[in-house]
Formats: structure tokens, sequence, C-alpha cells
């Protein structure tokens, strides 16, 4: 959808996310959070190499336009069609694709919220061990003072 959305849009510096947003939104139906999984996989892009940003918009690098047009055409079916009997699957296969792109993203933006808690958590067991540490300290100095072993000067 961001590779259609930016071929489509062909503005010279780049789209920047609310047009990406509001060219996907007019095309397809695209969950609550789809702004922020948006972000999300527009910055993998650009760590993966495949999008530049300049600015605050995004474009496709040149290098990976020139691979799609190169690309070798598919060979066409030559032989006979089978079709399903009775049944068309068309609608059931656009939802089940649709579906799979909202998981995929979903599963992507987890694994990063997931990553950023992960290194909160670490944040925080820091700062209780060192908070540990000073009351430590504190006891220590407090018992030495009660047993009179320092004396403080006022």
């Amino acid at each position: 959808m961001i590779y259609d959305a930016l071929s489509s849009l062909k503005e010279p510096n780049g789209s920047d996310t609310s047009t990406i947003v509001n060219f996907i939104e007019q095309r397809h139906e695209v969950p609550q959070n789809f702004r922020r999984l948006l972000s999300s996989r527009l910055r993998r892009l650009v760590q993966q190499d495949k999008l530049e940003k300049i600015e605050n918009c995004y474009r496709i690098k040149k290098e990976v336009l020139e691979r799609t047009k190169t690309a070798t055409p598919k060979q066409k079916h030559v032989g006979p069609r089978q079709f399903p009997s009775s049944t068309y699957l068309g609608d059931t296969v656009e939802e089940a694709a649709k579906t799979a792109v909202y998981k995929v993203a979903e599963a992507d933006n987890k694994s990063f919220v997931a990553a950023e808690a992960a290194k909160e958590e670490a944040r925080v067991s820091k700062m209780a061990e060192d908070q540990d540490s000073l009351l430590l300290l504190a006891k220590d100095i407090f018992d030495r003072c009660s047993q009179g072993e320092i004396v403080l000067m006022a």
C-alpha cells in the first residue's frame, strides 16, 4: 500500500505521512491506529534502504524503482484454466489479504512496542539498583552515627 501510494502521488520531494495516510484511507478500510502503524512501517523501510526520508517526506529510492522496472515479466499460463465449480472467492480472498496486511502491521507495531518496553524496563531496573545501593549506604552511615563511629560537625 505504501509503494502504491508513493508511486501514485508522484511528488518529486516525496510525500509526508498525512498525505500517504489520506491516500490509503481513500482506497482501503484502515484500523484506528493506522497512522501509528504506517509511521512504524515507514521508519523500517527507511532503515532497510527501500525508502528515503527527505525532511518529513518519504519517497521510493531510485535503485528500488529501477529494480522493479527491469524485473522480468511473469510468464502467462498457456494451458486451459480451471475455475472453482460454483464458488466465487474474490471478496473472501481480498478480505483475507487485507486482514493479513493488518495483522502483519499490528504484529510489527507490537514488536516495536515490546522492544521499547524492554528498554524502559532495563532503565527502571538500573534505577532500582542505584536506589538500593544508596539505601544501603544511608543505612550504613546511620548505623555508624548511632554507634558513635561518625561524629557530624555542625
